[in-house]
């Protein structure tokens, strides 16, 4: 299935844009490679179109803080290894009540063991490489 969050719940300008969410049916290094080079087609394609579609008028760059109302909010975005998700709940003090955010690597993780049964010890780098693991992102 094809899921990639900016094409099933577009986010910041995504909607404007033309380009295709990469997946293949084969799961091996290989594959995880050739998706890895064609989503880099992809973003070319995506900075093309925001080039070409610059605002004659500036662009207002600066960054205000907002104050955070009580409630929750979950927002869903794509990265290089996959979604990443943040829920933040407040009780419209000064600090959050809670911060979650699920990152990629975590679910990806789980998969390594399952794909080194069966290899030899010279292919578990590269293997683990594949999923271009963020090993910071595994300290949650």
């Amino acid at each position: 299935m094809k899921d990639d969050t900016r094409k099933i719940d577009p986010y910041c300008c995504y909607e404007d844009f033309d380009f295709n969410a990469v997946v293949t049916q084969e799961g091996d290094v290989f594959s995880r490679a050739v998706v890895r080079l064609l989503e880099i087609q992809e973003s070319i394609k995506i900075i093309k179109q925001a080039a070409e579609n610059i605002p004659e008028e500036g662009i207002n760059l600066g960054f205000k803080i907002p104050k955070i109302p009580s409630g929750e909010y979950l927002s869903r975005i794509e990265a290089p290894r996959g979604e990443v998700s943040y829920l933040v709940i407040s009780d419209g003090g000064p600090n959050n009540w809670r911060v979650n955010i699920h990152v990629p690597t975590f679910k990806n993780a789980a998969t390594v063991p399952i794909m080194l049964k069966g290899n030899s010890i010279a292919d578990a780098g590269l293997i683990v490489a594949s999923i271009d693991p963020c090993f910071s992102c595994l300290d949650r």
